[in-house]
């Protein structure tokens, strides 16, 4: 009939939880606005992407999954590149190479050569895209 109070403890296990479910739903978001928004050429999309991710790096950040972390950026650059190239689109562009750049950091960091290549690739595209010299060394300059 009477329920027992819960603790200080119980209730802050239960916010930390809850908190770590909402993470795994953002980034999930996050992902799925990548999506919509390399189906559809769309920047809005972007937009609500950054802003779920930004609200899940308590819980997955650079240090805490690198991976994961590599990953979404690749695929928010790429989104970012593709959007720019057919849009003309020089913002686009500018965040591409921004998120090329933290990606290539994590490639490094993590020791994937494959993906730090396919990403400095990328990047190199993206440059030449919004018109910056996109020389070899330049290039080989990043992370």
């Amino acid at each position: 009939m009477f329920r027992k109070k819960p603790s200080e403890l119980e209730l802050r296990r239960e916010l930390n939880t809850v908190s770590e479910e909402l993470a795994k739903l953002n980034r999930e978001l996050a992902s799925q606005m990548i999506l919509l928004a390399s189906q559809t050429g769309e920047t809005e999309p972007l937009t609500y992407a950054v802003k779920a991710l930004k609200s899940s790096q308590k819980f997955y950040s650079m240090e805490t999954a690198p991976r994961d972390s590599a990953e979404v950026q690749q695929a928010l650059a790429d989104t970012l590149l593709k959007i720019g190239r057919a849009e003309k689109d020089q913002n686009a562009l500018h965040h591409a190479i921004e998120a090329y750049r933290h990606a290539i950091t994590l490639a490094s960091v993590l020791g994937d050569n494959q993906m730090r290549r396919s990403l400095k690739r990328n990047y190199a595209i993206a440059r030449t895209a919004m018109g910056e010299n996109g020389t070899s060394s330049s290039v080989i300059n990043v992370a």
